[in-house]
């Protein structure tokens, strides 16, 4: 078997530009160029089996350049899409990079479902590896979008809550964006059966993220009775009661009131952190306290 390194050789020969009397009787440049692709795929094949992801990563994306220049876009998309893997648990930036690069080349031949999965995975891998939430946000949103136009509406409105959830992130608090996407996609999902379940998760959060967007009580309590409309039972559930006692708190200033109402709310509905952390703002912004609501569902 031959190594990584004598075969990485041997493609950096074949990039090299051939002229005068030996290019005449000799291969063309193009097929020289696929040539050096397949000797780069082959080391970057044996770096996996050795584990040396990085080295691979690298391989990979020079066998897409070379892809490139022999005019077969979409070999070179799915080669950085290898390059990506191989980059992804050791240097996700780079990860990134390469990602965004394959998406680029689908979405110019018009593979947009398949760009739709890839920039999900490239949201998650912002969000979680690369802690970069406004280019997580882009990403999720572009997925949404095109599972939109491609008729996947739950994979659409999963990335879209998605994005709705990182709007509430402490780095960027754009409260009334994520508020607007939770209504939209409640709207959306009235007459759908499967999605009915979540409508009340979707008006309560819609809500939470209006009070804590500057106190706005007055467009919490338009939300509440704009969700009543749409959906009528929402009056019998613990979600409504909850999102009531909240408005009628921020209104009067309590931040007593809004830590009471979460604590009997979340004995029977167990508050997850992203609603804890929103709660925390709407406490706070009534009344700057240094006790946490964490502290007090405990």
């Amino acid at each position: 078997m031959s190594n990584p390194e004598t075969l990485i050789a041997e493609a950096e020969k074949k990039c090299k530009k051939v002229t005068g009397f030996s290019s005449f009787f000799g291969a063309s440049q193009e097929s020289r160029y696929e040539e050096a692709a397949d000797l780069y795929v082959q080391a970057a094949n044996l770096y996996k089996l050795q584990k040396r992801h990085t080295q691979a990563g690298q391989s990979f994306e020079k066998a897409a350049q070379c892809q490139l220049k022999a005019d077969s876009p979409d070999e070179a998309a799915n080669t950085l899409v290898e390059a990506y893997k191989s980059f992804k648990n050791e240097v996700p930036i780079e990860s990134a990079r390469c990602l965004e690069q394959a998406i680029e080349l689908f979405v110019r031949r018009g593979q947009f479902r398949r760009s739709a999965n890839f920039k999900a995975d490239l949201g998650e891998l912002y969000e979680n590896e690369l802690n970069d939430i406004n280019k997580a946000i882009a990403s999720y949103e572009d997925a949404s979008e095109w599972y939109k136009g491609d008729s996947a509406t739950s994979l659409a409105n999963k990335f879209a809550l998605k994005t709705a959830d990182l709007y509430c992130d402490e780095s960027i608090q754009n409260f009334s964006k994520a508020a607007t996407t939770y209504e939209r996609i409640a709207k959306e999902s009235l007459n759908n059966n499967l999605a009915k379940w979540s409508l009340k998760e979707y008006f309560l959060k819609a809500i939470l993220c209006r009070l804590a967007d500057n106190n706005d009580y007055a467009s919490g309590n338009a939300l509440l009775q704009r969700f009543l409309q749409w959906d009528p039972s929402f009056q019998t559930t613990r979600e409504y009661e909850f999102a009531a006692r909240l408005v009628d708190a921020v209104k009067d200033g309590s931040s007593d009131d809004i830590a009471n109402a979460s604590k009997e709310f979340d004995k029977f509905s167990r508050l997850d952190a992203l609603k804890i952390k929103i709660l925390n703002k709407i406490k706070t912004s009534v009344q700057e306290a240094p006790d946490q609501l964490e502290e007090d569902f405990t």
